[in-house]
């Protein structure tokens, strides 16, 4: 660099909101969270909250669900944001640190020891999940029911490449997953609750019998068996999404 016209102090800050939400206030992105560009988590953290946000006011609004749907915004997202600010904090405060010892991890270290973690399969595909934000789960949220084998209500739902069972998210609406062959009682429940339903042979992912509940946003709300239909039943009706 031979010449600067013009230049500026950049500072970074790390904050979270003390609340999401305030009666009739919300906030979300940038107005709930900042913290370091480090890891370029802020717009996906962003996006997350306003897609968690809009389909609970559009559900509230036109749909008739409760409005205590709208407190499980805040449950849902201030853990991750705490923890993403923590994380980005750490991680920027090392790559700023000025020892001699800092510099040499970065420098000398880190260029000859990262390569060899990506050469791991397992490392890659947890690195994605990370930097993706597929890994968030709202297990703890009062909109999680059940467990079934390794899935939990609160889990994005796993993706079947063979079968594509995310073509049908893209309705943004709630619907039933089943996994296994076509069963007529089933049809006519979700008929009568006025509820999508979509069938998908069995998978390692996601064993045989397997009946989901799925949000708009993607994750499991409901999990069980088929035969579980009346705790089903009670979930739609306590949320009132039929």
């Amino acid at each position: 660099i031979k010449d600067i016209n013009w230049f500026s102090t950049y500072r970074v800050h790390h904050r979270v909101a003390s609340s999401f939400r305030k009666g009739r206030v919300f906030l979300l992105g940038d107005a709930a969270h900042v913290h370091s560009p480090l890891g370029g988590q802020g717009m996906n953290t962003g996006i997350g909250d306003a897609i968690n946000l809009g389909w609970k006011l559009e559900a509230v609004l036109t749909r008739g669900a409760p409005s205590s749907i709208l407190d499980t915004y805040e449950k849902e997202r201030i853990g991750f944001a705490r923890q993403l600010v923590a994380t980005t904090d750490k991680a920027f405060s090392f790559v700023n640190r000025r020892s001699t010892l800092a510099t040499a991890i970065r420098t000398r270290m880190v260029p000859f020891v990262l390569p060899m973690f990506f050469h791991s399969a397992a490392v890659r595909r947890y690195v994605f999940r990370l930097v993706s934000q597929t890994q968030i789960n709202y297990r703890s949220s009062a909109l999680s029911t059940g467990v079934l084998h390794h899935i939990h209500g609160g889990d994005r739902l796993p993706w079947l490449r063979e079968q594509d069972n995310y073509a049908p998210l893209s309705t943004l609406d709630w619907q039933v997953h089943y996994y296994g062959e076509a069963v007529w009682d089933l049809v006519d429940w979700c008929k009568y609750h006025e509820l999508p339903l979509h069938f998908f042979p069995p998978n390692g992912k996601i064993p045989p019998r397997t009946l989901c509940l799925v949000r708009p946003d993607g994750y499991v709300g409901w999990i069980g068996h088929r035969g579980d239909l009346t705790s089903l039943g009670r979930y739609v009706a306590q949320w009132r999404i039929s």
